[in-house]
C-alpha cells in the first residue's frame, strides 16, 4: 500500500508558518510550533540550545535532511511580509496611477515616446505624393533606488523564545515598505519634477494641467472639457481622454462623497467615481500647505503619465539571509541577519492624461 502525504520537510515548514502567523498554513492540518525555542529544537536537534553559540543554527536534524532552521525560518518570514504587504495600504488605489514595468539593471533607463502624424493630405489626380511631417521624439530618464535594512536574530533571542521580535519584524517591514512605496509616488504630485523633455514643471500652465480652484461639481465639469482637448504630440490631434479618477486629501474627502453621491441634475458627477467612491484616491500623505489641493485625470491605460519600475519585477519586499555560519555576525556574534530588500525608481512620461489644482 502506498500512501501519499506532507512530507517532513513540508510539515515543519507548515509548523514554522503557523507559528508566524501565515493563513495558509490554518488548512494544512499540522500543528504550529508552540515557539521559536521549540522549532529551533526540532530543525537542529540542540534541545538544550547548546550549539547556538557554536553555528548550531545551522545543525541538521535526520527528520529534516536537506534543510535547517535559518532557511526555513527565513520562508516563513517571507510569506508573513508579502501577506501583510497585500492586506495592509497606506493609500488605497494609488497603484491605479501609474504603470508598472519590469528592469533588470541599475542601469539609467530611458523612455522614448514618439510623435504622432497628422490627417493624411490629399493627393491630385496623378499628381505626386509629398513627404510627410515626420514625428519627433522625446526622452524621460530615470534611475533605480535602492531601499532595505537589516534584521538580526541573537542567541539570545531564540534561547529566551522571544517570538515578538520575530513577529515584528515582517509587520514592519510589510507596513515601512508599502509607506515607502507610496510616499515615492506621491511625491511626484505634491513635488512634480521637471518634465524631461522640455525642461518645464509636470504640472505647468503650458502643459494645460494646472489650476487653483477647489473642487466642486463644475470645476469637474471645466477639468473633463480640458482633458479632452489635450492634443497628441506633433499632430495635434484631441486625444479624447476622460476623466476617470480624482486623488484627494482627507480634508477634501466630505466634498467628494457630496459630490459622488449627488444626484441632481446640476451634478454631472453621480457615481462618476465608482458607486463605492473606488476611484476617489484619498490620499493621507497629501500634507502640502495648500491644504486643499487636488488631481485627477485618465486611466494609464488610456494615456500612460507615471511610470515605476521593478528590479526583476518584484512589486513586494524581499527577504534573504546571511546563510554561512563561517563569516560575519554568525561566526563573529552568534547571530542571523535577515536583510530586507526594495527596489523601484520611476517618472512620469507623460502630461497630458493628468492635471493639479492648487488650492490654499
Amino acid at each position: 500500500m502506498i500512501q501519499v502525504g506532507l512530507s517532513t520537510r513540508d510539515k515543519v515548514q507548515f509548523a514554522m508558518d503557523g507559528l508566524l502567523g501565515v493563513k495558509e498554513a490554518r488548512s494544512t492540518g499540522v500543528r504550529p510550533f508552540r515557539g521559536l525555542r521549540e522549532a529551533y529544537a526540532y530543525c537542529t536537534g540542540d534541545v538544550d540550545c547548546l550549539y547556538a553559540d557554536r553555528g548550531g543554527m545551522f545543525r541538521v536534524s535526520e527528520a529534516i535532511a536537506t534543510t535547517d532552521f535559518p532557511n526555513i525560518l527565513l520562508s516563513s518570514l517571507t510569506k508573513k511580509l508579502i501577506q501583510d504587504y497585500m492586506e495592509w495600504q497606506v493609500v488605497p488605489g494609488l497603484e491605479k496611477l501609474y504603470t508598472t514595468t519590469v528592469l533588470g539593471d541599475y542601469k539609467p533607463q530611458d523612455r522614448v515616446r514618439m510623435g504622432y502624424l497628422g490627417d493624411l493630405p490629399t493627393v491630385a489626380e496623378a499628381g505626386a505624393y509629398t513627404e510627410l511631417t515626420k514625428p519627433t521624439d522625446e526622452k524621460i530618464t530615470y534611475s533605480l533606488v535602492k531601499k532595505g535594512g537589516l534584521l538580526t536574530i541573537s542567541e539570545e533571542t531564540i534561547r529566551n523564545d522571544d517570538l515578538g521580535k520575530i513577529m515584528q519584524f515582517p509587520q514592519r517591514a510589510a507596513r515601512a515598505a508599502r509607506h515607502t512605496l507610496a510616499s515615492y509616488v506621491t511625491t511626484f504630485f505634491t513635488t512634480p519634477p521637471n518634465y524631461d523633455p522640455d525642461a518645464l514643471a509636470w504640472f505647468h500652465a503650458t502643459h494645460n494641467n494646472l489650476g487653483g480652484t477647489a473642487l466642486s461639481s463644475a470645476e469637474l465639469d471645466a477639468r473633463a472639457i480640458l482633458l479632452a482637448k489635450q492634443s497628441e504630440k506633433d499632430s495635434t490631434n484631441r486625444l479624447g481622454l476622460t476623466l476617470d479618477w480624482i486623488m484627494i486629501p482627507v480634508d477634501v474627502r466630505p466634498t467628494a462623497m457630496q459630490i459622488n453621491r449627488n444626484m441632481t441634475g446640476t451634478n454631472n458627477w453621480y457615481e462618476k467615481f465608482g458607486e463605492n467612491e473606488e476611484n476617489i484616491i484619498v490620499n493621507p500623505l497629501l500634507a502640502e500647505a495648500n491644504l486643499h489641493s487636488w488631481y485627477g485625470g485618465c486611466f494609464p491605460s488610456s494615456a500612460p503619465f507615471l511610470e515605476i519600475g521593478f528590479l526583476d519585477g518584484y512589486q513586494t519586499p524581499q527577504l534573504f539571509i546571511a546563510s554561512d555560519p563561517r563569516f560575519g555576525t554568525q561566526f563573529s556574534n552568534d547571530q542571523l541577519q535577515i536583510k530586507v530588500k526594495f527596489v523601484f525608481g520611476g517618472k512620469p512620461i507623460d502630461y497630458r492624461g493628468v492635471f493639479k489644482e492648487v488650492v490654499a
